[in-house]
């Protein structure tokens, strides 16, 4: 492949990259302006100053009513955490760019390339609260392949591919609970 096509297609990817970043920000802060917006607009603080609970005589109306305040309060919640979560692997995507540049200035060698391993549910849940591996500027510049450089550095990769990953799943839970949301409020009113 030629240098001028290889720098057409590194172009390319930069470009919709961004994009693709872009959308995902502006769709995630939409989400939760509408949330925030929907909460504030379907709450009613005097329905629920005399509620009872009974199963012999079940307010429907109510009841959608609370299952759509929950369902937005979730999507707000989840929405929160995958502003954290992005924020978290731009922090950690800077740190290995800057890590590959220092690295390859001073000593020429090329880090890591293979696919980061792809965490369990579980084990990705809860990766924001994951400590992130420090390499030093003295480490890059004097890089000499140690096993223990190695690892910290694939860690670092497999952390904020596993935070990509959390952002996208994050945001359809995101989504989906707006629309339970609105479809149970809409419940709610016809009911």
């Amino acid at each position: 492949m030629n240098t001028e096509l290889k720098n057409e297609y590194h172009e390319r990817n930069i470009r919709w990259t961004q994009t693709t970043i872009n959308q995902l920000s502006f769709y995630n802060n939409l989400l939760l302006s509408l949330g925030i917006g929907f909460l504030t607009f379907s709450f009613n603080a005097d329905l629920f100053k005399n509620l009872k609970f009974s199963f012999n005589e079940i307010d429907w109306s109510i009841s959608f009513l609370a299952l759509s305040l929950v369902s937005i309060v979730l999507s707000i919640v989840i929405g929160l955490i995958t502003s954290i979560a992005r924020l978290k692997d731009f922090r950690i995507t800077r740190s290995i760019n800057q890590i590959r540049q220092r690295t390859y200035e001073h000593s020429e060698k090329l880090l890591d390339e293979s696919t980061p391993e792809e965490y369990k549910r579980i084990k990705r849940t809860f990766i924001i609260f994951k400590k992130q591996p420090q390499i030093s500027i003295e480490e890059c510049k004097a890089y000499n392949q140690t096993i223990d450089f190695d690892l910290r550095f694939r860690e670092l990769r497999n952390l904020a591919h596993n935070l990509g990953l959390n952002s996208w799943n994050y945001t359809k839970k995101q989504s989906i609970l707006f629309g339970f949301s609105v479809a149970f409020y809409l419940c709610s009113i016809l009911i």
